[in-house]
């Protein structure tokens, strides 16, 4: 494993938090950009800091695919959570139900005979009950899977856009509100280059025909 470096922006508990979301990780690596999955995390719960989360908040989030992507148990968590939290005024149980907010329940394996539409309605009527810290997490989840996704796998964001869409709806209770509309704004670019790539598809004469006019 490559030698990584915790943000120094992280207080103890949160850099306690990185090295076992890190190890958990193990090798495990972003899709588009090869890099190591950490980071993902890291954006996650420095946009959750940049906007007023809690330590607690901060840990959930760089916890927050823990669970769903790495074979730690929800028992695992719960030890590392109640050892490093100890003296401390975070409570344990709040962070480990903040993750297990965030951890996709409805997958193939939890909801067998139900297609992906099906599954990701299930997964939004869920995420409308969750805290609103929890929500706070998502949105800025959201924000960075979104800048991801829209700029390196415009097929698959053909079928994710139009699902954080929906479920942008029900994440209204994520604070501050101004993180929920830079969520909203990031998705909105992400519907236009949706429009704009269907467009040029759609017209490829005339989009030629006006960059040979541009060109004159």
């Amino acid at each position: 494993m490559e030698e990584l470096e915790c943000p120094a922006s992280f207080n103890e508990l949160e850099r306690a938090t990185w090295a076992f979301a890190v190890k958990a990780h193990g090798e495990q690596r972003r899709k588009y950009q090869n890099e190591p999955y950490v980071k993902h995390l890291e954006r996650v719960a420095q946009t959750v800091m940049a906007y007023s989360g809690t330590t607690g908040m901060v840990m959930a989030a760089l916890l927050h695919d823990v669970l769903e992507d790495t074979p730690v148990t929800e028992a695992e968590m719960q030890a590392f959570l109640e050892e490093v939290c100890q003296g401390t005024i975070v409570k344990p149980a709040e962070v480990l139900q903040m993750v297990i907010d965030l951890t996709d329940q409805f997958t193939k394996q939890n909801a067998p005979g139900h297609n992906r539409k099906r599954r990701k309605q299930m997964e939004v009527e869920r995420l409308a009950q969750i805290s609103s810290r929890a929500q706070t997490i998502k949105l800025a989840d959201i924000i960075d899977n979104t800048r991801d996704i829209i700029q390196h796998d415009f097929s698959f964001a053909k079928v994710y856009i139009p699902e954080i869409v929906a479920l942008l709806e029900v994440l209204k209770r994520g604070e501050p509100f101004r993180l929920y509309m830079l969520a909203c704004y990031e998705v909105q670019k992400a519907v236009l280059r949706l429009e704009e790539e269907r467009r040029f598809h759609s017209n490829p004469e005339q989009n030629t025909a006006s960059a040979e006019q541009d060109a004159e």
